[in-house]
């Protein structure tokens, strides 16, 4: 590997040179009919970094990227790492008072967007301040394109392990979106677990489908440099586009959320498509049903189907399921990666038993420095040295732990806990049911009461009534919703989540 996976720090453009000077001519990305190759991306970058430097920019500034899935990401990604300065990743879907938000909260000194975004930028700009704008596919000064040619070498600069080198905003579901900081330690944790759990190496091409401008861009930046392997960058999710990118590019790995899953069962002639080279499809990203993870595994024999756990805070994995267990432990999240520490705990802070549900809190070298500018917010989530995910797990005897939902989403009724995944599952396990989400409804009597909403599968029409049977020949009593919902569609944020409102899934 071009980095030695037991170093405490990972620098992401440093690994690339190394990788350029001993893979120069092996392509690095693929994005619709571009590529570029390691050679040629280290060039570009370097040329990149030395115009940053003209521009002003001097080590530990904050470099805003606002870009949709594309080489010019990478390219953006890796030239602020090698400047020095700290890459401020920010989703390309925000907009308005949104964006002038985490604008004006990430204190900028220069932003690169894209064309299709600079308006947008401009606008909400008005609200913070104004910084240079380089634009991808834009023209004359604000060119980004310009930059990367003649700018000449460029000598890394030198940074400790501890600076801030990157900053994720998260999707902001639970309350105002809060930048997360991670330094060069956190960076080395995904090449290392890859390497140490899944083998990776430099024949392994990754499938990119998930918006780069969450922590799945850097981690899988930060990989390909590391093993000298190749990512295949999709713009947009769409299903035909991916199995058309797996079979001509031959992926061999690709992690998403579970609609994406879903809508590639939903093809009719999904076989038709030579997917023989894929060997890992990993779902992530929220509590996964066991009825969609079969049924993918029932659709690609070849496939092994896996669950991993982690928060853009944990850069991100806590837990990870491997290939040798993928069947036997299709249910679970996976267990703790190498070096770090994971437990489940109850209300008092005490670890719970085996099988026993508590908050999953962790603790090692993949927590965050913190949240940018917010000593209360780190404070509350980072306490006695242990990370507090708010999320709701068990662990089992083998070590292998399972997601049971967010803290937050648990509903009580009557004094009674239910946690909605249990419910999702069950329902998912409905042979009309596609998906489903649980959630609660204010009571009087009972405080709350159990509502939910499915989304059926192609060409099925389940009747609540149906439904609710059920989940009472499957389910204790108190956790049957009072009332289900049949939608075409279920609502949801950036990143593929649906969204647990009541009033909008039950349409008042």
């Amino acid at each position: 590997m071009a980095n030695d996976s037991h170093q405490l720090a990972f620098f992401p453009d440093q690994v690339l040179a190394a990788t350029a000077r001993r893979l120069p001519d092996k392509t690095a990305l693929v994005f619709k009919d571009e590529s570029l190759s390691f050679g040629a991306l280290d060039k570009q970058v370097s040329s990149l970094a030395v115009n940053l430097r003209m521009e002003g920019i001097a080590p530990g500034d904050r470099v805003g990227v606002l870009l949709p899935n594309s080489i010019a990401f990478a390219l953006a990604y890796y030239g602020t790492q090698r400047a020095g300065a700290v890459t401020v990743v920010l989703d390309a879907r925000l907009k308005g008072k949104e964006l002038a938000g985490v604008l004006r909260d990430a204190d900028l000194k220069l932003l690169v967007t894209h064309q299709k975004l600079a308006a947008d930028a401009r606008d909400a700009m008005r609200e913070s301040k104004n910084v240079p704008l380089w634009i991808a596919e834009g023209e004359g000064v604000e060119s980004f394109e310009r930059r990367l040619q003649n700018g000449g070498d460029c000598t890394p600069t030198a940074r400790a392990s501890d600076d801030d080198a990157l900053i994720l905003y998260t999707s902001g579901t639970t309350g105002e979106p809060k930048g997360v900081v991670l330094t060069a330690v956190n960076l080395a944790q995904f090449p290392r677990v890859m390497a140490a759990m899944h083998k990776t190496n430099a024949d392994t091409i990754w499938g990119c489908i998930l918006p780069m401008s969450h922590i799945s861009g850097p981690i899988y930046l930060n990989e390909i440099v590391d093993k000298g392997s190749r990512m295949v960058i999709f713009d947009q999710f769409n299903p035909v586009t991916l199995l058309e990118g797996i079979q001509r590019h031959r992926v061999t790995f690709f992690h998403g959320v579970p609609i994406i899953f879903q809508l590639l069962l939903n093809l009719p002639n999904l076989k038709s498509y030579d997917t023989s080279t894929l060997e890992l499809a990993g779902m992530m990203g929220t509590t996964v049903p066991l009825a969609l993870m079969r049924a993918f595994k029932n659709a690609q024999l070849h496939v092994k189907v896996i669950q991993g756990y982690g928060l853009t805070e944990t850069s991100p994995l806590i837990t990870l399921t491997e290939p040798q267990v993928a069947d036997a432990k299709m249910a679970s999240i996976g267990r703790a990666v190498p070096g770090i520490e994971v437990k489940i705990v109850d209300e008092n802070g005490s670890e719970a038993p085996d099988g026993e549900p508590g908050e999953i809190v962790t603790r090692g070298p993949h927590v965050m420095k913190g949240y940018f500018r917010r000593a209360p917010a780190t404070a509350e989530r980072i306490r006695g040295g242990w990370f507090h995910t708010g999320d709701i797990g068990r662990k089992d005897a083998d070590g292998y732990y399972y997601h049971l939902g967010r803290k937050d989403d648990m509903i009580i009724t009557g004094g009674l806990n239910v946690y909605p995944a249990e419910v999702e599952n069950m329902l998912a396990e409905h042979p009309a049911v596609a998906e489903a989400v649980v959630f609660p409804i204010n009571d009087a009597k009972r405080g709350h009461v159990i509502g939910a909403a499915v989304m059926p599968r192609p060409g099925q029409k389940p009747a609540e009534k149906e439904l609710l049977a059920f989940l009472r020949s499957n389910l204790a009593s108190f956790k049957v919703p009072q009332k289900i919902a049949i939608r075409e569609s279920l609502p949801r944020n950036a990143t593929g989540k649906v969204i647990r409102d009541a009033k909008t899934l039950l349409g008042e």
